[in-house]
């Protein structure tokens, strides 16, 4: 796992070959079922594809955060990116990008997640997005977790 001032990068091997993982990632229905940190719920609804939309709310440990975007890029079974912007920030977008890739009969999934430059905020958006950032790599390592056991199921 890596994280700077605004990004964060952390890599998860995932017992499951590309195709399963890419149709957990794919599907509002199986999204919403590991798409969270411990002691939160996902709700979602998605058009997955270039150019579709994607809504996300997180809901839990008293937070209740959701975030708004489109699809910039899809590549089946390897890379997926979004940019998204929180409901509550909307001036400033957060882009993610996905990446699998066959590592025997496993997955290796790679998560980044570039946030708005720091310099560019303004100390109340600065506010509103430090602990989104703080958390984040925790919120990912155990997103991923979740991700792992899903698709082992």
């Amino acid at each position: 796992m890596a994280t700077s001032k605004d990004k964060v990068e952390i890599t998860k091997l995932v017992d499951a070959p590309p195709a399963l993982v890419w149709e957990a990632w794919s599907r509002a229905e199986h999204l919403v079922k590991w798409f969270a940190p411990d002691g939160f719920v996902c709700h979602c609804s998605m058009d997955f594809r270039t150019g579709g939309s994607v809504s996300i709310r997180l809901v839990g440990m008293g937070f209740d955060s959701t975030v708004n975007g489109t699809y910039l890029e899809i590549v089946p079974n390897e890379r997926i990116v979004w940019g998204m912007r929180f409901t509550d920030l909307p001036e400033h977008e957060v882009r993610t990008t996905v990446t699998l890739a066959a590592r025997g009969d496993q997955t290796e999934v790679r998560v980044e997640q570039r946030f708005p430059s720091w310099d560019a905020l303004t100390p109340a958006q600065r506010e509103l997005l430090a602990p989104r950032m703080a958390g984040a790599p925790v919120g990912w390592g155990q997103t991923l977790s979740h991700l792992a056991d899903f698709v082992r199921r």
